[in-house]
């Protein structure tokens, strides 16, 4: 910026200070500021530091690693029993599926899939809390989509969701034994509202949450097995 621009600058901010009649400006600058600052969400303009104005970005790191990832086959049905337990030990649906397959996938095959913070996915639990897309769904979609290319991935997703809605779930109940019902839709509100209401059971209820559970392990576990074949393993 020139050294023009900057004195323009300073005098406009003066002349405000000045037209706010007060006697000197270093009391306007008290009771004057506080209003620029907080009107309408603005800052007051300010004269870029030298240090600002010479400052230069470095070059952006390009050490990423290849799209799609790198996949390797895994088990089944050990998918389907660490993301059950993930349930309770991570907290969350959402966070069962990722970590049942990235989370295995960052164990067993190393780099990238171990840079992807499981705990990031914790607030799709109860479709993100507004009962919208189960949570177990949004974390194979995203499993699917960092490892199958982004057409074939589209097609894998919906494959996942058709499924989802005309599968009686869970089908993976290794501790409580309830009802099953296929979801209506995939909002977690349809899907976890239509288990109650044929079960009884409450959202706090322990049985309510082993069947989350147990849908969370069958997802994963459906995931694991369109991969698989995709990629023929």
């Amino acid at each position: 910026m020139s050294e023009e621009k900057r004195t323009e600058k300073v005098y406009s901010r003066r002349e405000v200070l000045k037209t706010a009649g007060k006697a000197a400006v270093g009391v306007a600058a008290v009771t004057v500021l506080p209003s620029f600052l907080t009107s309408c969400g603005e800052k007051t303009p300010e004269i870029p530091s030298k240090e600002v104005l010479s400052y230069e970005y470095l070059s952006a790191s390009e050490d990423a690693p290849k799209y799609p990832y790198p996949y390797q086959k895994l088990d089944v049905g050990t998918t389907m029993e660490r993301a059950y337990a993930s349930f309770f030990n991570k907290g969350g649906c959402c966070r069962a599926v990722i970590d049942g397959i990235i989370g295995q996938l960052g164990d067993q095959a190393g780099y990238p899939w171990n840079q992807i913070p499981v705990d990031a996915f914790a607030n799709g639990a109860g479709g993100y809390g507004a009962a919208s897309l189960c949570g177990s769904l949004a974390g194979a979609a995203t499993c699917i989509g960092l490892a199958v290319p982004p057409e074939d991935a589209s097609k894998m997703t919906a494959e996942l969701f058709s499924w989802y809605t005309s599968t009686e779930l869970p089908t993976y109940q290794p501790e409580v034994k309830n009802k099953t019902v296929s979801s209506a839709s995939v909002n977690c509100k349809d899907s976890v509202g239509e288990f109650m209401e044929v079960s009884g059971y409450a959202m706090a209820d322990p049985e309510r949450k082993a069947r989350c559970a147990g849908v969370a392990a069958d997802c994963a576990g459906k995931t694991v097995e369109l991969i698989n074949k995709y990629y023929n393993l």
